[in-house]
C-alpha cells in the first residue's frame, strides 16, 4: 500500500469508541461534530428542557433544523412591524445541519455536519471549523437548543423548593453554538465522540499495521504536529505527549499490541501503560493519528517535489 492509498483510507478525525463502526470512506470529506445538546439540568434562564420534548420533535429537527452561531439564523430576521432591523447577513450564520439524534436517559446527543466551501456563505462555517481543528487547544463552543416552545409549566423543585420552568413540548429547529453556555452542565462540542458521546457513536476502522508498513517513523523530530499535551503520569514519572507518541510507535513496530490493533486497543494501551484516564488516552490517540496522517502527507509532498 503506497502513501496515497494510506492517506485515502485514513480519516482526518478519528471516532474513538466501540458501539458502532463507521467506515472512513463514508465519513471522508465531511466535517463532523458531536455534542450533548441537552441533559435536563436547570439552565441560567431557570428552565429545564425535558428530553421527551426533544425526542418528540427529533424528526422535525432532522428534517428542517440547522446548526448556527448563537441562534442568529433564527433571531436575526428583520421585523419592520416591530421596528427590529435584524442582523446583517443573518442567513450566513447557519453553519451546518444535523445528521443524527440519539437519546440516553435524560441526555440528548446530536451528530452534525459543518458546511464547507468557498465564498461569503461559507465564511462562518469555515471559521467555526478552523477554531476547532487549526488551533491548539481548540476553541470552546457550547451548544444551545433553539426552537418554538409549545407547552410549558412552572413546577417546584423537590430538593431546593425553588420554582422552575419546565419545557414540555417544543418545535425543535436549531442548535446554536456559543462561547457562553445557557446550560453550564452541557459539555463543549467535539470533533470526535469522546467520553459520554462514545455511547452513541463509535470507532472508525483503520489498518494500523499497513500504515506502519508504509514507513511511519518513531522519531518525533521527524513528525509534524501540535504542541505537547500537559504532563501526565507514567508509573510516577512525568511524560509529555511526544514521549508518549514515541513509545506508542515503538510498541506498534514491535507488535506488542498484536498484528493489527484497532483504535480501542491503542486507547487501552495508553491507559494501562501510561497511567492515563480513558478520556486522556483517547485525546492522545486522536492526536497520534492526526500526526500519522500529517506526516504521510508531508512525506508524499516531498517525494513529489511539492
Amino acid at each position: 500500500m503506497n502513501d496515497a492509498e494510506i492517506l485515502a483510507a485514513t480519516p482526518d478525525y478519528i471516532s474513538i469508541g466501540s458501539m458502532l463502526k463507521a467506515t472512513p470512506a463514508m465519513e471522508s470529506g465531511q466535517r463532523l461534530i458531536y455534542l450533548e445538546a441537552s441533559n435536563e439540568a436547570l439552565d441560567q434562564q431557570n428552565e429545564v428542557v425535558l428530553q421527551k420534548a426533544l425526542k418528540d420533535s427529533a424528526d422535525w429537527f432532522l428534517r428542517y433544523g440547522n446548526l448556527d452561531i448563537d441562534h442568529f439564523s433564527l433571531i436575526g430576521k428583520p421585523n419592520p412591524a416591530k421596528g427590529y432591523a435584524g442582523i446583517p447577513d443573518y442567513q450566513n450564520y447557519e453553519i451546518g445541519r444535523p445528521l443524527d439524534v440519539r437519546f440516553d436517559g435524560a441526555k440528548t446527543f446530536v451528530k452534525g455536519e459543518i458546511y464547507s466551501g468557498q465564498g461569503v456563505a461559507a465564511e462562518q462555517a469555515n471559521q467555526f471549523w478552523e477554531s476547532l481543528t487549526e488551533i491548539q487547544p481548540p476553541a470552546r463552543w457550547y451548544p444551545s437548543v433553539g426552537g418554538s416552545i409549545l407547552e410549558r409549566s412552572v413546577e417546584i423543585d423537590a430538593g431546593t423548593q425553588a420554582r422552575k420552568n419546565m419545557i414540555k413540548k417544543v418545535r425543535w429547529s436549531n442548535i446554536g453554538f456559543s462561547k457562553t453556555p445557557v446550560n453550564p452542565a452541557v459539555p463543549t462540542v467535539a470533533t470526535v465522540p469522546i467520553g459520554v458521546l462514545v455511547k452513541s457513536w463509535g470507532a472508525s476502522g483503520l489498518d494500523i499495521a499497513k500504515a506502519l508498513e508504509a514507513g511511519y517513523g518513531t522519531d518525533s523530530a521527524q513528525l509534524s504536529g501540535g504542541a505537547a499535551l500537559r504532563k501526565q503520569s507514567l508509573h510516577g514519572n512525568p511524560i509529555g505527549y511526544f514521549e508518549l507518541r514515541n513509545r506508542l510507535s515503538e510498541a506498534l513496530h514491535k507488535g506488542s499490541l498484536g498484528k493489527n490493533p484497532g483504535i480501542r486497543d491503542l486507547v487501552a494501551h495508553c491507559t494501562q501503560k501510561f497511567g492515563l484516564s480513558r478520556d486522556e488516552a483517547a485525546e492522545c490517540v486522536e492526536r497520534f493519528m492526526r500526526d500519522l496522517k500529517r506526516g504521510l502527507k508531508n512525506r508524499q509532498a516531498i517525494r513529489s517535489g511539492g
